[in-house]
C-alpha cells in the first residue's frame, strides 16, 4: 500500500541522513562533495518515490482508457495498516481519442476491455466488472438527501465518518457525471470510477 512506501521513503531518508552526518562529523570529506552527495542521496529516493506514487495512482485507472496523468486528487488517511481509514478523489483526464470511441460505442467499448497488464501487480487496482450507465442509481449506503438535486459525491467518499475537503468545481463536475446521463460507472472492490466523455474525465473516489 502507499503508507508502507511513505514510511519506507522516510525511514531512508532518516538512515541517509545519518550516515551523512556521521561521515561528515568523523570523515570531514569537502563540504561542496558532502552537500552534493547529500543532494543525490536524497533526491534519488525521492525521485523514486515519486515515480511509485503516481504509478500507484494511475494504476486504479484501466489501461484502456490510456491515462497518463493526474489532474486533481485529494485524499487522506487516518491511523495505518488494516484498520486504517481513508477517503479520497482522484480526476484524471481523458484522451480524445478514447473520448470519442466511448462516445460511438457506448457501454459496448466498458463490455469489452481488454485485460490490463500485469494485473497481478496490481492485485484489485484497475479491474472492473460490471459497467453501467449513469445516472447512478441510489442504494442502502447512497442516497440522496436533499442538499442537491440527486446524489452528493460527499456522501459516498465521507460515509464512514472520515472526510476530506474537495474543490468546489470537482464536486459540481463529479456529481453532473454522477446523475445525469451520458457517462459510465462501475464499483471496484474498493471504490468508484465515473467516466465522462463529453466532459473527457474519469472520476475515481473511495471510502473505507
Amino acid at each position: 500500500m502507499l503508507y508502507l512506501a511513505i514510511i519506507a521513503f522516510l525511514l531512508t531518508l532518516i538512515a541517509i541522513i545519518s550516515g551523512l552526518s556521521y561521515a561528515y562529523k568523523y570523515k570531514k570529506p569537502p563540504r561542496a562533495y558532502f552537500w552534493l552527495l547529500l543532494f543525490v542521496l536524497i533526491a534519488g529516493p525521492y525521485a523514486a518515490f515519486k515515480s511509485y506514487e503516481r504509478s500507484f495512482m494511475l494504476s486504479v485507472v484501466p489501461d484502456a482508457f490510456h491515462v497518463t496523468a493526474i489532474s486533481y486528487s485529494e485524499e487522506e488517511s487516518w491511523g495505518f495498516g488494516p484498520g486504517d481509514n481513508e477517503a479520497g478523489i482522484r480526476v484524471y483526464p481523458l484522451p480524445k481519442q478514447v473520448a470519442d470511441e466511448i462516445s460511438q460505442r457506448g457501454i459496448e467499448f466498458f463490455n469489452n476491455l481488454p485485460p490490463n497488464r500485469v494485473q497481478r501487480n496490481r492485485e484489485w487496482r484497475g479491474r472492473y466488472e460490471t459497467w453501467s450507465q449513469t445516472p447512478i442509481s441510489e442504494t442502502k449506503y447512497w442516497k440522496a438527501k436533499g442538499e442537491i438535486k440527486g446524489l452528493n459525491i460527499y456522501d459516498f467518499i465521507c460515509r464512514y465518518g472520515f472526510c476530506i475537503g474537495i474543490d468546489p468545481k470537482v464536486v459540481k463536475e463529479a456529481n453532473d457525471a454522477v446523475n445525469s446521463g451520458g457517462s459510465y460507472y462501475a464499483y471496484g472492490r474498493i471504490g468508484l470510477i465515473v467516466v465522462s466523455p463529453s466532459k473527457r474525465q474519469v472520476f475515481y473516489m473511495y471510502n473505507g
